[in-house]
């Protein structure tokens, strides 16, 4: 049975197919996937991305402003989450 998913053709500028199937050589995935998946973690940037020119195509200007300050404050907390371990060592045990 065909997949019920849309597909999309690409056509990639030389050094990102290069990049792409370098990536999904030293992972053992094919091409497509890596692309897919790699499009999967980007889902909230092009989200907001698609919110922000929508918001400056239409003059929003307070909306704009609000959806870069959650973009933003969204990025620093992935940052300092990621660094959690850093910021909140472990006590050292008593002897």
């Amino acid at each position: 049975m065909p997949s019920q998913k849309r597909r999309v053709a690409l056509t990639l500028p030389p050094d990102v197919e290069a990049a792409v199937f370098d990536l999904a050589d030293a992972l053992g995935k094919p091409a497509s996937k890596v692309v897919t998946e790699l499009l999967q973690e980007c889902i909230p940037q092009l989200q907001g991305l698609a919110q922000l020119t929508r918001q400056a195509k239409a003059g929003n200007r307070a909306g704009l402003k609000q959806t870069l300050q959650h973009m933003v404050g969204d990025a620093a907390a992935a940052m300092l989450t990621a660094q959690q371990g850093d910021f909140f060592p472990k006590k050292k045990a008593r002897k």
